[in-house]
């Protein structure tokens, strides 16, 4: 059965579109780190990209009994995000591709069959915070400087990989839902082997490109 993410910034619309699927379409939604595990005061520097391991293993697990399982955030997160922004106290791009690389080729994480990244405009994305009293959403501000960065990044691996990256614009919940089951409709499962090209295309390009 097929995997896919939901990816975007805060508040615009990933998890309850996720959930929507959930209560309604029989998907299983696997949470972002922060939302499933509770990080420990002197975790080590692995600790997150461990957890995204764990995320994985579980969505590969649920896929045997679920027809739709969803990634409510990129497993490979760390890779754009301290991209983002320029590795300040975050771990090096060597290090991720030390701790990736490996991992994809024994197959305990892998590349979604296809990324959704959900947008909206900056004030859409504020109205939305603010009237959602269920998340405090820490680093709000921060997040929005995210953005471009990650919509580059997500547009360089569609280039690399066409059938894996889909843009949405997320006006509202009832037609991400309609643009997401469309696109699954017809949604073939990659060769795992091209998460192991992938991972290579990705970190060069991110060698080569400043955010």
């Amino acid at each position: 059965m097929s995997i896919i993410c939901f990816e975007g910034a805060s508040a615009v619309g990933k998890t309850t579109t996720a959930n929507c699927f959930k209560a309604n379409y029989g998907a299983f939604v696997v949470p972002e780190v922060n939302q499933l595990f509770n990080r420990p005061e002197d975790a080590p520097a692995e600790w997150y990209f461990e957890r995204q391991v764990e995320r994985w293993s579980i969505a590969q697990e649920q896929s045997k009994f679920y027809h739709l399982v969803i990634l409510d955030g990129d497993p490979f997160q760390t890779l754009w995000y301290c991209w983002a922004y320029d590795f300040a106290g975050w771990q090096s791009l060597n290090f991720m591709e030390q701790f990736y690389k490996p991992r994809i080729q024994n197959k305990t994480i892998g590349f979604p069959d296809l990324y959704f990244v959900f947008s909206i405009n900056e004030v859409e994305l504020r109205k939305r915070k603010a009237s959602d009293m269920s998340r405090r959403r820490h680093g709000f501000e921060t997040h929005l400087k995210m953005i471009e960065p990650q919509r580059r990044y997500f547009q360089a691996m569609q280039a690399f990989s066409p059938n894996r990256v889909l843009f949405l614009s997320a006006v509202a919940i009832e037609t991400n839902i309609e643009f997401v089951r469309e696109r699954i409709s017809v949604l073939s499962k990659h060769d795992e082997r091209e998460s192991e090209a992938l991972i290579d295309k990705m970190i060069q390009w991110l060698r080569e490109n400043e955010a």
